[in-house]
């Protein structure tokens, strides 16, 4: 499981230090520079970049169609239950933050990518 842009990981020496420079990036708010050093080659990284994107929306409302190409390369790429599942939370996030803000009333879009992440994601997984 991609560890997500909420998460402290990469801050201690031990750690794989891009890990490291995306939690310091992202701890300063340059969520768009974070998201340029993950290449979305695998579904944890897509995911992870697609979580960093969506969290400079719900801070700074703007870059919802970045947001929505990183969202659909995770989609594409996630191949277990777990990764789509935490795709699924990701897009729900999304839509939610954008009809908080009225960007775009998506609350159906929400409330269904919620459930179903909560469909895939086993009750006792760790990205649950």
């Amino acid at each position: 499981m991609a560890h997500t842009a909420m998460s402290g990981d990469g801050t201690t020496a031990e750690d794989d230090p891009l890990q490291t420079a995306v939690w310091r990036l992202r701890s300063r708010a340059c969520w768009v520079d974070a998201a340029a050093l993950l290449t979305p080659a695998t579904p944890q990284a897509a995911l992870q970049r697609a979580s960093l994107l969506v969290e400079r929306c719900l801070y700074t409302e703007a870059g919802w169609e970045d947001a929505e190409d990183a969202l659909r390369t995770a989609e594409a790429l996630a191949h277990t239950d777990d990764e789509r599942g935490a795709a699924a939370c990701e897009r729900g996030y999304l839509a939610y933050a954008a009809t908080l803000f009225q960007v775009r009333d998506r609350a159906d879009e929400a409330r269904a990518a919620l459930g179903r992440a909560a469909a895939l994601i086993a009750p006792g997984a760790p990205g649950r």
